[in-house]
């Protein structure tokens, strides 16, 4: 669909954009219930239903790794939900972006649990249990790399459907601040996928010593997108002023 400024005007705001995709399409409705599915696995990978108080304990110490797994499906989620809902783009290569984005989150479920197991595992002294048997370091590393792999590939999809929308710009009819937020998109997902593709990078190439510690390199991530994105926030403050638009 084209939009127009008289088409764009009855539309509802929300964080500096106007909502060009409020109604669900087939494919979002196919993405939501593909992170239904996604969640349901991760409860599955609880194992089974205790059938003694010993093993409710057990299960009990697995909800860290469960709460840090969810978080995440949640964060990726919340991302392609806000995509969506902004632009409103279903046309061919957006669909099969959406489509790779969901068939990489199904393959990282169990890595991903599995991480925080073991995470929550070596942070608690061995109190939280773990569902991965650890032969030696490399098997973290090698863990920790494929985690890394998967997280730079979520980023650099998310980051091709905010590319996509520059294709789309006229069509769209973005205005100046919302041209301003999709680069302050753009730049936050290109650190988030540079930092999985260097701690990726770092537990290959340090395996058999301290290939472990490349997971750290993600907790980066929030030092890095302010500094990122600093040099937006002026003109992006200017703009809001003479519209009165805030951003999320």
């Amino acid at each position: 669909m084209k939009w127009t400024e008289e088409s764009l005007s009855s539309l509802r705001s929300s964080g500096g954009y106007k909502l060009r995709g409020e109604s669900m399409t087939r494919i979002e409705a196919f993405s939501d219930a593909a992170f239904a599915f996604a969640v349901t696995l991760l409860v599955i990978s609880l194992s089974s239903i205790p059938q003694n108080f010993d093993e409710l304990v057990v299960a009990i110490k697995y909800i860290p790794s469960f709460a840090a797994s969810f978080a995440i499906m949640m964060v990726i989620w919340i991302q392609q939900r806000r995509w969506s809902q902004r632009f409103g783009l279903d046309d061919g290569i957006s669909t099969l972006l959406t489509l790779s984005l969901i068939f990489i989150v199904l393959v990282y479920v169990y890595p991903l649990k599995l991480l925080m197991d073991l995470m929550f595992f070596g942070l608690s002294g061995g109190w939280l249990p773990s569902s991965f048997d650890i032969n030696n370091s490399a098997d973290v590393a090698g863990l920790v790399a494929f985690f890394g792999i998967g997280f730079c590939l979520v980023a650099s999809i998310q980051l091709i459907l905010y590319l996509r929308v520059n294709a789309k710009a006229k069509d769209l009819c973005l205005s100046r601040l919302e041209q301003l937020l999709v680069k302050k998109e753009q730049l936050i997902l290109l650190v988030q996928a540079i930092a999985g593709l260097m701690s990726a990078a770092f537990a290959l190439i340090f395996m058999s010593s301290l290939g472990h510690l490349g997971g750290f390199v993600l907790a980066l991530i929030p030092i890095f997108i302010p500094v990122v994105t600093l040099r937006t926030q002026r003109k992006i403050r200017a703009i809001q002023e003479q519209t009165g638009s805030q951003p999320d």
